[in-house]
Order: structure tokens, then C-alpha cells, then sequence
């Protein structure tokens, strides 16, 4: 049979790129709300058989977009354009039904499996997300036996020159040492474009500064971060600072600013993280409840020694070497 198809009618685009508000006394005033349903935007055949795509599927298969693409329909405008996409696509999997790729073996095998696939996880809701609750009283218990983990690392910062010529870093250093204030000179260095890309360098609104950072901040930085630590806080480096990083050499110097030791987080600052951990661990006791639960009803029996041993290496080379 020769397979045909007419759009006869598009009754209602010019309701969608029309739709308005009624003033009243200077006010605009909402229409009544409408039954999308029955809002006809596409009629067409196929076949000899009716179709029809109404304001509300419409709606709904925008609904089902990804949020960042549902934010590209607002307007009347582009909701006509995704009726034309919408429209396009029912027409392909009709085409597609008529070549009989509905039916193909391997398609239905991976509908079945994405169907088992959402049957299992509507269960684990019902099963595992819906029977497990917690308390404030039961995060804060949790919070207080678990101190150790909600200690926030000490941070120091820090005002630091990187240089990558050496003559240069000593005549900058000799400077400070006349009396050359460390943070004056790095906006003039900055300015002038002097400062190696390395701590502090790429801070725009206040060059050299290298905020807060904990000793695990950056491994290829580590000879510089260790020693910040051991400083004390007002304390400069006396001579160059030398380092490698990636094969380059930099030439470092800088002043210890602050120090924040170890801090213990409280429960208020970290109660998400409790709250995450907690619904983790009753979730995983509540599935090794649940999987219980249903092997016993199952009457489950496992025979593991049934699995054959795979072949030896030596094995297997003198099997191929027989073939």
C-alpha cells in the first residue's frame, strides 16, 4: 500500500502566536484559564488514520525537555518553531512504525530492558527512599561522634613577588630591604608586567596577594607553601626564594600575612554534608535490609562451584597451538 500522509489542518497556531491579555481600567487582566486539551494546534492523516497534537502536548513534551532547553520556548514565537519539531518527529516515528522498525527484535529486548530498568528504580523508591527518615536530634548525634571529620585544615596567606629573572628578583629584594614596602611593589610590578605567572601573580585587585590556601593547595607549589607555614605571621624572606616547577625556575619573594589554624567546623556550617551522609548510610542499611528481605522470599539458593575454573595459562597456549 502506497503510504500517504496530508496536514490538512493547523487550526490552531494563529490561538498560540496570537494569544493576548484584555485591558481593563488601565489593568491587563488574565483571559479565563483555557483547556489545553482541547486546543487543536495540528490535525493531519496518515494513512487514512487521524492525528492530532493539542496546546497541552505541546506543553508537555516542552515539560520533558532538559531545564536549560526548556528556558528557549517562553515565547509564543518560539513555542510555534518547537511545534514544527514536534510535528516533524511524530512524522518520523510514523514513517518508522510503516518500515516496521517498531518491531525489530533488538529494539524491543532494549525496550524491555529499560522498561525493567524503571520498574526496578520506581521500587527502590518505594522500597528504599520512602521507608528511611532521620531527625535534627539523630544528624547532631552523628555530627558529635564523627568531630574528626568536620575540621576545616589550617590556612595561611601571603604576599609573594614571583620573579623568573634572578638579577632582577635580587634588585627587588635589596629594594624591599631599603625600605620599599612588599605589597607597593608588587601593583608597581604588576603594572609593568613583571610578575611570573605563580602565587599571587594573577590576583588583578590586589597583586601578590595569595588569599587563604591550606598546605594541600597545590603539589607543584609545595616548597613554597611549606614554607609560608613555617613562618611566623609578619615575617619576610631574607634571601630569594628558588623553585622549580615544571622545569621552569621562579625566583620567590614574600611575607607571611595571616595564619588560621585547624578550626572546627560547627554543626550548623557542615549539617548538609551530616544530613547527605546520613540519608547515604540509612539508604545502603535499608537496601542490605531490603535485599534480605526478598531473597528470603525468594527462597533464594546459590551454587557458585557450579562456576568452571578458567584454563591455565599454559592451558590455554597449548590449546591454540592444537588449533
Amino acid at each position: 500500500m502506497k503510504k500517504t500522509i496530508t496536514i490538512f489542518v493547523i487550526v490552531a497556531m494563529t490561538c498560540l502566536l496570537t494569544w493576548r491579555f484584555v485591558q481593563s481600567d488601565g489593568h491587563e487582566q488574565p483571559e479565563p484559564a483555557m483547556d489545553e486539551s482541547q486546543v487543536i494546534l495540528v490535525e493531519y492523516k496518515w494513512n487514512g488514520e487521524s492525528h492530532q497534537i493539542s496546546l497541552a502536548d505541546l506543553n508537555a513534551a516542552i515539560s520533558e525537555l532538559p531545564v536549560y532547553r526548556q528556558q528557549n520556548y517562553k515565547s509564543r514565537a518560539d513555542k510555534a518553531e518547537y511545534l514544527e519539531e514536534l510535528i516533524e518527529e511524530k512524522l518520523k516515528i510514523l514513517r518508522a512504525a510503516d518500515e516496521g522498525f517498531d518491531t525489530l527484535p533488538e529494539h524491543l529486548n532494549k525496550l524491555e530492558d529499560y522498561t525493567h530498568q524503571l520498574m526496578v528504580e520506581k521500587l527502590t523508591e518505594a522500597e528504599v527512599d520512602n521507608k528511611i527518615a532521620h531527625t535534627d536530634e539523630e544528624l547532631m548525634a552523628y555530627y558529635q561522634a564523627n568531630l574528626s571529620e568536620y575540621v576545616e585544615d589550617a590556612k595561611v596567606r601571603a604576599t609573594c613577588l614571583t620573579l623568573d629573572d634572578e638579577d632582577f628578583a635580587n634588585e627587588t629584594l635589596d629594594a624591599i630591604k631599603a625600605g620599599k614596602d612588599i605589597k607597593e611593589m608588587a601593583k608597581e610590578l604588576h603594572a609593568a608586567g613583571k610578575l611570573a605567572n605563580g602565587p599571587g601573580s594573577n590576583n588583578e585587585d590586589d597583586p601578590g596577594n595569595t588569599y587563604f590556601f591550606s598546605k594541600s593547595a597545590s603539589p607543584l607549589w609545595a616548597d613554597f607553601i611549606d614554607a609560608v607555614f613555617e613562618q611566623e605571621v609578619g615575617e619576610m624572606t631574607d634571601v630569594l626564594f628558588e623553585t622549580d616547577v615544571n622545569e621552569e625556575t621562579f625566583y620567590l619573594i614574600f611575607r607571611k600575612e595571616e595564619h588560621h589554624p585547624d578550626r572546627q567546623q560547627e554543626f550548623d556550617e557542615v549539617k548538609s554534608d551530616v544530613r547527605r551522609t546520613v540519608e547515604r548510610d540509612k539508604k545502603r542499611a535499608r537496601i542490605n535490609e531490603w535485599v534480605t528481605e526478598i531473597t528470603e522470599k525468594g527462597k533464594l539458593k546459590t551454587y557458585p562451584e557450579n562456576i568452571p575454573e578458567p584454563p591455565k595459562p599454559e592451558e590455554a597456549e597449548t590449546d591454540e597451538s592444537d588449533q
